[in-house]
């Protein structure tokens, strides 16, 4: 548990993350995880400025510890697949991704994001199968209807 002075620091290391004013919020969570290294809110909060500033590598290894810690973390699961994703490391998207699925199976975007790794990495048959699959659950979504579209589209 952390004290009212820890807390304090990461509201105030929150309130600079929000004005994007990440350098600031970067050096108060990592004085915070000085004292406090398994503290998985801040370790989460130091990789979502990593991200914002590029420093993917930064952000990696947070997410990753943050989930050693906490591997229940749906929300860093998932960000740390965004940022796979967003950085065009399909591959290691795909299993990341397949692990929050199995958390939360009907998380609408991470199924469009995980299609969408599939068929960025030319897997036909597994773009077919996935998107016939979750349109069954979203059948509005534009988006995984285009990519059934589209894989059909490249075989012919």
């Amino acid at each position: 548990m952390i004290d009212k002075e820890t807390e304090k620091k990461f509201l105030e290391a929150e309130k600079y993350r929000a004005k994007r004013e990440f350098e600031k919020a970067i050096d108060i969570f990592n004085a915070i995880l000085k004292q406090f290294p398994k503290l998985p809110p801040a370790l989460h909060n130091l990789a979502i400025c990593y991200t914002e500033l590029k420093k993917i590598e930064e952000a990696e290894k947070c997410y990753i510890k943050c989930l050693e810690i906490k591997p229940v973390s749906i929300l860093s699961v998932n960000n740390l697949g965004k940022l796979y994703y967003n950085t065009g490391q399909f591959k290691k998207a795909l299993p990341i991704l397949e692990k929050s699925l199995l958390m939360k199976e009907d998380q609408e975007t991470v199924i469009e994001v995980f299609a969408q790794c599939l068929f960025e990495l030319n897997l036909t048959k597994a773009v077919d199968t996935f998107c016939t699959r979750a349109i069954k659950k979203f059948p509005q979504n534009k988006n995984l209807k285009t990519f059934l579209w589209e894989k059909s589209f490249k075989i012919k």
